[in-house]
């Protein structure tokens, strides 16, 4: 009986792989920022303005560079008077709400890349 060997070049695969994966970042993190600044609290636009200069999607980092960022993603009552989709904790609603399509966008991406 004759047998089967395959060969792969385990390397290679990794490196394909992490290709991908590194050309999936920013083009998620974009859509995770504008995904998460739909649900934010606005005002006079400084909140969200802030993230759009201080985060670096490339890097995988969002950034809402408010000295009120924080308290304001933790407490309060958003008003809606700017935003009628306003909430606490907008990065957590906006992934609530499209965690599945994130995935879908990496997974898309990456696999261009394998």
């Amino acid at each position: 009986m004759a047998g089967v060997k395959i060969d792969f070049d385990a390397k290679a695969i990794r490196a394909r792989v992490q290709k991908g994966i590194d050309k999936s970042v920013a083009p998620l993190m974009e859509q995770v920022l504008k995904d998460s600044n739909y649900y934010c609290r606005q005002d006079q636009g400084a909140l969200i303005a802030s993230s759009q200069t201080a985060s670096r999607p490339a890097d995988g980092v969002l950034i809402w560079n408010t000295p009120y960022a924080r308290r304001v993603y933790y407490t309060g009552v958003p008003s809606k008077d700017v935003n009628k989709n306003a909430e606490l904790m907008w990065f957590h609603k906006a992934q609530s709400v499209h965690g599945n399509e994130w995935a879908a966008l990496a997974q898309k991406t990456i696999k261009k890349e394998v």
